[in-house]
This record gives C-alpha cells, sequence and structure tokens, in this order.
C-alpha cells in the first residue's frame, strides 16, 4: 500500500505532466482534428494503456535489478537524474507550438485501429523506457506491500487523470478545432512547468538513499 506523503506527492508531479504536450498529445490532437473527436478518444485510450505498461514494468524491472545487483541502485540514480535533466532543458526550451501531423487526414478506420496505434506510438517510443525508468521508482516503495500494485496503482493513477484531461481537450479540439491547439500562452506555460518538475524530480533522485 504506498503512504498517502508519497502518493500525494506522485499526484503533483502526474498533475504537471499530464499538462505538459508531448508526443502522444500530438497524435491524440492530430487525430481529433483529421478524424474527429471519437478516433481522438480511441487514441488516448491506447496512450494510456501503453503508459499503464511502461509503469508496470518500470516498477517490477528496476525494483528487481537493484534488489540482485546493489550498486546498480547507483548506476540507475545518476543516469536517471541525468535523463531528467535532459528533459528538463528540452521542455524549457521547447516551442510554444504543437506541430500537428497532417498526413493523418486522409486515413480512416475502425475504432479498435486508432486504439493501436495510440497503444503502438507510446510502446515503441524510445524516449517513454528511461522516462518511467527514471521516474516510477521514486516513488515505489517495496516495504510498502507488492511492487507490482504500487506500479499498476501509479500507472493507473497517471493514465486516469490524462484520459480526464487531455479527453477534455479532445472534445474541445472536436468541436473548436485548432483553438486549444494554437495557445501558445498554454503551451509555454506547460512547457515551463514541466521543465520545473523535472529538475525537482532530478535533485530528489539524486539524494534518494537506497
Amino acid at each position: 500500500m504506498i503512504d498517502p506523503q508519497t502518493y500525494y506527492l506522485f499526484l503533483l508531479t502526474a498533475l504537471v505532466l499530464v499538462l505538459s504536450p508531448g508526443p502522444d498529445t500530438v497524435l491524440i490532437l492530430s487525430r481529433t482534428i483529421a478524424t474527429g473527436t471519437g478516433a481522438g478518444m480511441m487514441t488516448l485510450l491506447g496512450t494510456q494503456a501503453g503508459n499503464v505498461v511502461h509503469a508496470l514494468l518500470a516498477g517490477l524491472g528496476v525494483s528487481s535489478i537493484v534488489l540482485l545487483f546493489p550498486i546498480a541502485f547507483d548506476i540507475l540514480k545518476y543516469l536517471g537524474a541525468a535523463y531528467l535533466v535532459y528533459l528538463a532543458t528540452m521542455a524549457w526550451r521547447a516551442s510554444a507550438t504543437l506541430e500537428l501531423d497532417t498526413r493523418l487526414s486522409n486515413k480512416r478506420g475502425g475504432a479498435l485501429r486508432y486504439f493501436y496505434q495510440g497503444l503502438t506510438n507510446n510502446l515503441v517510443n524510445p524516449k517513454m523506457i528511461p522516462f518511467f525508468i527514471a521516474l516510477f521508482p521514486q516513488f515505489v516503495r517495496p516495504e510498502n506491500g507488492a511492487v507490482a500494485l504500487q506500479s499498476l496503482s501509479l500507472g493507473m493513477t497517471l493514465a486516469g487523470m490524462a484520459i480526464v484531461w487531455i479527453g477534455a481537450i479532445v472534445l474541445l479540439v472536436g468541436r473548436f478545432r485548432s483553438i486549444v491547439a494554437g495557445s501558445t500562452t498554454f503551451l509555454k506555460l506547460a512547457n515551463r512547468l514541466a521543465a520545473v518538475t523535472f529538475f525537482g524530480l532530478a535533485a530528489r533522485l539524486v539524494v534518494q538513499e537506497r
């Protein structure tokens, strides 16, 4: 069972992550604008199913490695912190626009096709694996119970928050098209907030003990 303080901290972190546009968001909004609200929603569900898988694998994989090879904890810790600093730098410097993929405009298909497209886009993204490895172990504690259940709970929490927030944007974009996608003020603020959060997570990871 995850302790409340750790869970509340994860909720704050997840909130910033959800508010910050990334590759999945670009795909979802592109699909919404090109094909419609329903397609955008199915793509969203696919991407978040991928996030749950990443979260579960990160929690299980990293915990197993650390238990078997204690020195691996320090290696993963500093590599993870370095990667989070890299993400922070990229987020701070990111453009305040979303380059929507117009190639989706003539592609149509069934609902499951959009789900699998979102799932595949998430699972094959090479940036997702180190991101989850750097993030999730900070909130998983073996002494709090089954690592798999903790990872699954955190992954489902992140996915649920994303579905609520991005789902609301999908509904808005589906109705008013590119109004939300073209909001440079919102995108700039979201990127800067994400950068500060990544820096904070990197610092927290560096001082964390095994």
